[in-house]
């Protein structure tokens, strides 16, 4: 009798075992699967800022050619020089990257150049660090009369510079975004 207690113990345990998680076995194998195929076909966005200053020079006819002179490390830039940030990468995973999004800031003692901003993106501005953005950012002007309209916010406001790729970057698709500062 002792052996037929623990035979049917033991058959008890191996029928509730597939529901030991609230779960049959079918659906969580279901799940890591599914975890697996996640962690394995996922996008991969690398991206690279790097940055030029503008150098304007004469050619053999006296005509004015800008160049882009790439900065590296520690470098020493003075009021008035124009720097360009870029922002390149791509998408080197298995599966479209979904609404990519680059924001950039426009760093401290510069002024944004309004018109610089490049890239096959929606571009959109905030004048508020970044709480929101909008593609012509405007400021409430007092005028001599007292009353207030709305205008176009100068280039000092501008705090940061948003391009947004829409539905998805594919796999293997590149972006490049550009923009200009001039140091204060």
């Amino acid at each position: 009798m002792k052996r037929w207690f623990i035979s049917l113990s033991a058959l008890a345990l191996v029928g509730t075992a597939p529901l030991l998680g609230g779960e049959p076995v079918r659906a969580q194998i279901f799940q890591v699967k599914d975890a697996i195929v996640e962690n394995i076909f996922r996008p991969e966005v690398k991206l690279t800022l790097s940055a030029d200053k503008q150098v304007v020079e004469l050619d053999d006819k006296g005509q004015q050619k800008v160049l882009w002179q790439e900065l590296e490390g520690r470098v020493t830039v003075q009021p008035g020089d124009v720097i360009r940030y870029t922002v390149d990468g791509s998408n080197s995973g298995d599966v479209d990257a979904a609404n990519l999004q680059i924001t950039q800031p426009v760093p401290d003692k510069t002024i944004f150049e309004i018109g610089s901003a490049q890239g096959a993106a929606q571009i959109t501005y905030s004048i508020d660090n970044a709480q929101s953005f909008v593609s012509e950012p405007m400021v409430e002007v007092t005028l001599p009369d007292g009353t207030v309209e709305l205008q176009p916010a100068p280039a000092e406001a501008y705090t940061h510079v948003k391009w947004g790729f829409g539905d998805s970057l594919a796999s293997a698709e590149a972006v490049e975004v550009s923009y200009n500062v001039v140091v204060r």
